[in-house]
């Protein structure tokens, strides 16, 4: 795996001077959320920012970029939360519709804490991915490892697998779904959390869309659950301006179970999503939707991005 992990980012460094860019799509969503936890377990603010593109190249290769920022400000408490999160794939895809290639992505954490010291960590996930894409229809699978900063204790092992699976209907409507499923194990660690969802994304009206996802994440070994449900509208704002970017609304909530103790979290989100490139509307960035039919290649940020 790690050799793998330098052949990626070695392979992605030469892409560009070696073939010549036939398309791009991709898309940037500006986020704001608020958030009420319940019981009085305060409020709190999320600001984001997030983008994704894709270059498809004349001899079948196709590079893949995404980048997520979000910082977390609770109300009345002066620690806070920064993230970033970065991503790039590298595939290739043959005539027969076959899908070969790698991944690499680095997220990094760090927490405020508001008493003159910073907490930080970060996460590095790489591995290899394939699948099969014709006709609307896309599946991936992949698997591969993570490595944290600081490390682990007592060099336990984190494995990462997971599969998804995109159906575009037809230029206004497509869903798509995920597993995701991370391990920690060795020198006494035994953690196994997982994360599978749904969503979709549909343009009903002149301008109008609509999108909804639903995605349930699991920590087996400490008996925690969190379900999170998202729905929300959106609207083109090239019906009315010369502005190209579609303005959203979300509701979300996420319900939390730890060792039948429950609670949960409701968040209302706003975002502008600017589509780029060969491409007119996108499903919002920040939306619960979007994780549910995107998912980060561990369960950790998967869980965090469909927070957040």
């Amino acid at each position: 795996m790690k050799t793998s992990k330098i052949s990626i980012v070695a392979i992605i460094s030469m892409t560009a001077g070696v073939a010549s860019a036939q398309d791009f799509r991709g898309a940037a969503t500006l986020g704001y959320g608020h958030s009420s936890v319940s019981d009085g377990g305060g409020d709190f603010s999320t600001f984001t920012g997030d983008a994704i593109g894709t270059l498809s190249f004349d001899n079948g290769l196709h590079w893949g970029l995404d980048a997520k920022y979000y910082y977390v400000d609770p109300d009345d408490v002066s620690s806070d939360v920064t993230v970033w999160d970065l991503g790039t794939t590298l595939n290739y895809q043959f005539n027969s519709g076959g899908v070969l290639g790698g991944y690499l992505d680095y997220a990094d954490a760090e927490l405020d804490t508001g008493l003159g010291f910073d907490l930080s960590t970060d996460i590095t996930s790489y591995g290899i991915s394939g699948g099969y894409v014709a006709e609307g229809v896309g599946v991936e699978a992949w698997i591969g490892e993570s490595t944290t900063s600081p490390s682990l204790p007592g060099g336990a092992d984190w494995t990462d697998i997971g599969a998804l699976f995109r159906y575009q209907l037809s230029d206004s409507a497509a869903f798509g779904g995920h597993y995701v499923r991370s391990e920690i194990s060795g020198s006494g660690a035994d953690l196994d959390l997982y994360s599978i969802g749904l969503g979709g994304y549909y343009q009903f009206a002149s301008g109008w869309g609509t999108y909804a996802g639903l995605v349930h994440q699991s920590f087996s070994d400490l008996d925690t659950d969190l379900t999170t449900f998202g729905v929300g509208v959106d609207y083109n704002l090239l019906e009315i301006s010369p502005i190209p970017a579609q303005f959203s609304l979300e509701l979300a909530r996420t319900d939390i179970d730890v060792a039948g103790t429950s609670g949960d979290i409701d968040t209302i989100r706003v975002g502008l999503t600017f589509p780029l490139g060969d491409r007119s509307v996108a499903t919002p960035l920040n939306s619960v939707a979007r994780a549910a039919m995107a998912p980060r290649h561990n369960a950790l940020t998967t869980l965090t991005d469909t927070a957040f």
